[in-house]
């Protein structure tokens, strides 16, 4: 029998001030059965807005979500939209049966439209110890930048999830929560996002490297207050301790984790540690040491000497009703380290290498430990084609040739007799397909899309609002045409493995107006409203009368590259989209070569088919001017390389000494002791300012293209 909860008690939130009302309470308990579409058990109460319709199903009173499917459901919540100041709460029970593989998230609310999320709730084994099997939960307020409860969670436990959102835009997200004030197994998002009018309540199944996982979600409740969905009370929580790693012969040092109660003061909990390990870690005071005071509390863990291995430490807190919570972590003593290794991205066939990696241990020789490396996908990568080499002491390198198109989990272990240690990476081995866009705006004045004879088409906004000036595209922050190009023998899907690299000439007339992370301007695009690789413009962060461009994968956190453009200046922009991943776009402004100066996004996104390449209007990009666009498989294919503009070299003096500074980062200095030469590239000198004494003998200074 399905158990019901009432929620009792009042708990008023300061910003608030709508009365307590319980909006939806879904308590699942249907016959077993889809939850929307053709025999729905739900009576079309949920219905699907994205994937394969009935494949959210009902069983034995609780709906499941599954990364192997695509279904995205909705229910409209009654009274419906909700915006401005009434505030929304929600709670709801999951059990977690199988990992997520990835970030994703798998709750939400939405408006009308299948775009605008918000109180985006996901799954994750990030910062959780390899191996563990165990999880995180996070928040983000409507991006794919989650911030995550210090907590792991186990498999096959019910977890009680607490959501608000405040004012369509802050969303806090906890664990349990024994009131609306703990701070314990508590996550705010941070990432900003404007309000829109919540009109939905979703479930969200995702499938590949973002997959959601495996869960059952029941006993779902919303209301506009704390009490509507949670019973302030019951037992204390605890959170903070999380997975720890030490050298033999160490401590832990003081490790912070809160503590609180709604009956009990935090000064009167009382807490207990136990070791399921007690001849690595004794259960003695001495081995664990309680500190702090209050909610803040702190634990010691200090080892037995010369022993190694792991430990799980069980934390419990008790309060005055004898009412307890508990926080377990794994503390591992006298493991070897290896360094991350970043993605790697090779035309099928290329070799890579050498990709360096370090390893250590405090116990070991580094140059003693042993490091082996297998592939997850034998047809893109056999593990025969990864060599390892040791280049003495801690240095090693990897040496990897891919076989065929796809996308492969390289696992590097290093081993010290006693603990396997390992790291993972993606490599994404890429069909070359050649050029498949390529535009260099030679038409006569006029709408860009009637022009070039439809090759250009509108996606959205005013149609013919976007012009060819003087063989330019020219895009305006004062309209609100986009257009899209068609990629040659479109579409392409996120599995076959494609990357692409996109480079243009831009020119800003007039600097971006947007705040913050600026606006986009371009981005490939799916058939419908998926668009990837966006890139931005924004003067955030950049000198008076200059701007920066920036690129995200899919959203509005941006990576921004660390340079000031100038106006009225042509500048090379390359960008690569990685289909399979969809989180490993790079930008690039003015490079030698693709090892050149560039930056990696790092908001997630999920894989989407490509068709087009896009331009885009927007209020906040300012003026400017795009050019010589051309889209192919490899850096190469799409490298240009423009004449620079000169670059003046500053000179301050400073007490004894001069400084030498200038813009552009790309261009190096170089000294002399004669102004014929011959000149050498100064060691260390940094755009940003280099000190040099006028004591001494005279010395000749240039800047230099490389």
């Amino acid at each position: 029998m399905k158990k019901t909860l009432i929620a009792i008690g009042m708990l008023t939130f300061a910003t608030l001030t709508s009365p307590a009302a319980l909006i939806l309470d879904e308590p699942f308990s249907y016959p077993d059965g889809p939850v929307a579409g053709p025999g729905t058990v739900t009576g079309d109460l949920w219905i699907t807005h994205s994937g394969t319709t009935g494949q959210v199903d009902v069983v034995s009173g609780k709906v499941n979500v599954n990364q192997a499917e695509s279904e995205d459901v909705s229910r409209a919540l009654p009274g419906a939209p909700y915006s401005g100041v009434t505030n929304l709460y929600a709670s709801f029970v999951i059990n977690v049966s199988g990992l997520p593989t990835g970030s994703s998230y798998f709750w939400h609310y939405r408006d009308l439209g299948t775009f605008n999320f918000r109180a985006r709730i996901f799954l994750s084994t990030t910062n959780v110890g390899t191996g563990s099997g165990k999880f995180r939960v996070g928040v983000a307020n409507g991006g794919n930048v989650p911030v995550y409860i210090p907590t792991d969670l186990d498999l096959n436990t019910d977890i009680k999830l607490v959501v608000r959102l405040v004012n369509g835009t802050n969303t806090t997200l906890w664990i349990n929560p024994p009131s609306e004030s703990t701070m314990a197994n508590r996550a705010d998002a941070t990432d900003a996002t404007p309000a829109v009018p919540i009109h939905f309540v979703c479930l969200r199944q995702s499938s590949g490297a973002t997959g959601v996982g495996v869960l059952t979600l029941d006993d779902l409740k919303i209301g506009t207050q704390f009490s509507d969905v949670q019973t302030p009370g019951g037992p204390p929580s605890i959170s903070g301790l999380v997975n720890t790693s030490i050298p033999a012969n160490t401590n832990t040092g003081p490790m912070p984790f809160i503590i609180s109660d709604v009956e009990t003061p935090a000064d009167s909990l009382v807490l207990s540690a136990i070791s399921d390990n007690p001849t690595l870690v004794p259960n003695n005071p001495a081995n664990l040491s309680f500190g702090g005071s209050g909610e803040n509390r702190t634990l010691t863990v200090t080892p037995a000497i010369n022993q190694q291995g792991t430990a799980n430490i069980q934390v419990i807190v008790t309060d005055g009703d004898n009412l307890s919570a508990t926080n377990t972590f794994t503390l591992t003593v006298g493991a070897p380290t290896i360094s991350s290794i970043p993605n790697q991205i090779a035309p099928v066939g290329q070799p890579l290498g050498p990709i360096n990696f370090t390893v250590n241990d405090s116990e070991t020789p580094p140059g003693s430990l042993s490091v082996t490396a297998t592939s997850s996908d034998q047809t893109v990568l056999p593990n025969a084609n990864i060599g390892v080499q040791n280049l003495g002491g801690p240095n090693r390198a990897l040496w990897l040739t891919n076989a065929a198109a796809g996308v492969a989990t390289v696992t590097v272990t290093v081993s010290d007799g006693t603990f396997n240690i390992p790291t993972t990476f993606t490599l994404t081995a890429h069909p070359d397909v050649g050029l498949v866009l390529g535009d260099d705006f030679s038409y006569p004045d006029g709408s860009v899309i009637t022009n070039s004879g439809f090759f250009w088409n509108n996606h959205s906004g005013t149609t013919g609002q976007l012009q060819v000036v003087n063989g330019r595209l020219e895009l305006l922050g004062t309209q609100t045409e986009d257009v899209s190009a068609f990629l040659t023998n479109f579409p392409y899907a996120a599995s076959g493995g494609y990357v692409f690299y996109a480079r243009f000439v831009v020119n800003y007339k007039t600097l971006p107006t947007a705040s913050g992370v600026g606006e986009y301007f371009a981005h490939f695009k799916s058939f419908t409203t998926d668009f990837r690789a966006r890139v931005f413009a924004t003067t955030n962060g950049a000198a008076p009368g200059t701007y920066r461009l920036g690129i995200a994968n899919g959203g509005f956190i941006t990576a921004v590259f660390p340079q000031n453009l100038q106006t009225n200046q042509d500048y090379v922009v390359i960008t690569r989209y990685n289909l399979a991943t969809a989180n490993d776009s790079a930008l690039w402004v003015n490079p030698a070569s693709e090892s050149s100066t560039h930056v990696i996004a790092s908001d997630l996104t999920t894989p989407v088919t490509i068709y087009s390449y896009a331009f885009r209007q927007n209020t906040g990009i300012g003026g400017l001017q795009v050019d010589n666009l051309k889209i192919g498989s490899t850096f190469n294919q799409v490298f240009l390389s423009l004449a620079p503009q000169p670059e003046p070299l500053q000179i301050t003096r400073v007490g004894s000494d001069v400084v030498l500074s200038w813009t552009n980062p790309v261009f190096k200095l170089q000294a002399a002791p004669v102004v014929t030469g011959p000149y050498t590239n100064v060691p260390g000198a940094l755009n940003t300012g280099y000190t040099n004494p006028l004591t001494g003998s005279q010395r000749y200074f240039r800047l230099i293209w490389p």
